[in-house]
């Protein structure tokens, strides 16, 4: 293949991604669009036209623009999708993320902590510093999606010197619409020792809280 076949083969693949993807040299090269030194000059040509970003060694983007601000950085989660595919490894998303995600907090942390499979290592990728944290893999396991450990990995986030009775409301609340009853019980018996009483407090009947 010549450089301009290898050039024109990478401009179409990556025409199909959505803005704000980030993706890796050897995801070209293992969509079988030419040899890592045609695929890699061929992102240089790329990023010198702008249409892709060079974000650091082995990452680029498909940059997004806002019509008001201009070419935005690229988000953490792409960063890690990117990284995870590249590696193979199992990421997970960082505590306070869980805190968010029930309405818990409005924290937004400037170096965020994944939990990983792999060993610990900090990633500076397009501005964002990242650090992933080595975590066991009873922690990892297909945990990412269960409703229950929200609920764990949202109080450790937001720590037993600053959890509140509207925060534990919202958390019976969210434990009640979705059943959670037995399994955060069943989760607790794995968790921080001060947990304990919160979950007991979140597992409450009405009566019981305001008793």
């Amino acid at each position: 293949m010549t450089a301009n076949t290898v050039a024109d083969a990478v401009r179409r693949y990556l025409k199909r991604l959505e803005p704000g993807t980030v993706f890796t040299p050897a995801e070209l090269v293992h969509a079988r669009l030419g040899s890592e030194d045609a695929v890699r000059q061929a992102l240089r040509r790329l990023a010198s036209a702008g249409d892709v970003r060079r974000l650091s060694k082995g990452y680029y983007d498909i940059p997004r623009v806002n019509p008001r601000i201009g070419v935005l950085s690229p988000t953490p989660e792409a960063i890690i999708a990117a990284h995870k595919r590249k590696t193979g490894a199992t990421i997970e998303r960082p505590e306070v993320d869980a805190a968010n995600k029930l309405g818990l907090t409005t924290q937004v942390v400037a170096r965020p902590v994944y939990r990983t499979n792999l060993f610990p290592r900090d990633l500076n990728i397009g501005g964002q510093r990242i650090r992933l944290r080595t975590a066991g893999p009873r922690s990892l396991a297909g945990k990412a999606d269960d409703p229950a450990e929200l609920v764990i990995d949202a109080l450790q986030a937001i720590g037993k010197a600053h959890i509140t009775d509207v925060q534990i409301a919202k958390l019976r609340d969210f434990v009640r619409s979705h059943s959670l009853e037995k399994k955060l019980r069943q989760r607790a018996r794995r968790a921080s020792s001060w947990m304990l009483p919160v979950v007991d407090k979140i597992l409450a009947r009405d009566q019981e809280a305001h008793g």
